[in-house]
């Protein structure tokens, strides 16, 4: 008897994995195409709007256009420096944040889903976008990071700083944009493609806005090598001294947000709304019209 209760509990536990297999879904194919070929297009055209941000994680005076002025201060094509990183990883990238994401909800709902799509898209490119600040960082104050990190290196400084960025920004694009949607579908009195526009860019607006701060502190982290040295308390205590040095001003004994709060909000924006909604935008088109 015991025998037939063990292989019976056996048989329900096959059958309830199969189940599970079952609600697994592949991507389809115009979700792949877009990751595979939209992805790099895109991330390599903002790449002077990252480089903009990277700048401004160490330059707490100057403002947006100074920023994006530096950029390209030796040159219209230098804008672009080490954006061809970052465009590698991409392919990859974006087949995370398209279909590997798609896979992933199957089975651990959008929340999961969002959480592994980030922590895989970490894996894949925090060496190419650590190298590409440090670039940046150098055509700025050359010799400033003698031994730039590896592209192909998935570890390093600031690598939970970087996971939990991309958590807040995949947010946006999969969690955020759908009630931002439906609020501007009700403002307008309109559901259509310029609605459906704005309601990707406003989730990504506003978790362009949340992952703001955390995005400087990886930019700060990875572009200064006095960090990369010290002890995890005095590295705490270096990274708790930027976020105040960099969004709190003291007068009078009265403590408020600093002009640096709006530019970092603005210029973190411009890249992260632009890059997810051109994505979403082009996802979205090819899944409505590929060929059935």
């Amino acid at each position: 008897f015991r025998l037939k209760t063990v292989q019976s509990g056996s048989i329900v536990e096959d059958v309830e994995d199969l189940r599970a297999m079952q609600n697994i879904k592949l991507p389809e194919t115009p979700v792949i195409v877009a990751g595979a070929f939209g992805g790099p297009a895109v991330m390599f055209s903002v790449t002077p709007m990252r480089n903009g941000l990277t700048l401004g994680s160490t330059n707490i005076k100057a403002g947006a256009m100074e920023l994006y002025g530096s950029v390209f201060s030796n040159g219209f094509l230098r804008g672009w420096t080490g954006g061809v990183y970052p465009a590698m990883a991409a392919c990859p990238q974006f087949l995370c944040l398209g279909p590997a994401y798609h896979l992933y909800a199957s089975f651990a709902g959008v929340g999961g889903g969002v959480v592994l799509t980030s922590m895989t898209e970490t894996a894949i490119v925090y060496g190419a976008e650590t190298c590409n600040a440090q670039m940046a960082t150098n055509q700025k104050n050359p010799g400033r990071i003698a031994n730039v990190h590896p592209s192909w290196k998935p570890w390093g400084p600031g690598i939970a700083i970087h996971a939990f960025r991309n958590i807040i920004a995949t947010a946006g694009l999969r969690m955020f944009s759908g009630p931002c949607t439906t609020a501007v579908e009700k403002a307008t009195g309109k559901s259509n493609a310029l609605t459906t526009l704005g309601g990707d860019f406003a989730g990504n607006v506003l978790a362009a806005c949340l992952s703001a701060p955390v995005h400087q502190l990886f930019g700060y982290t990875v572009t200064t090598p006095d960090l990369w040295g010290m002890s995890a308390g005095e590295t705490r205590a270096r990274m708790t001294q930027f976020l105040k040095d960099q969004y709190l001003v003291t007068s009078n004994g009265q403590t408020r947000l600093s002009s640096v709060v709006p530019r970092d909000l603005f210029m973190r924006s411009m890249y992260v709304a632009v890059a997810y909604t051109m994505y979403s935008t082009l996802e979205r088109a090819l899944i409505a019209n590929w060929p059935r």
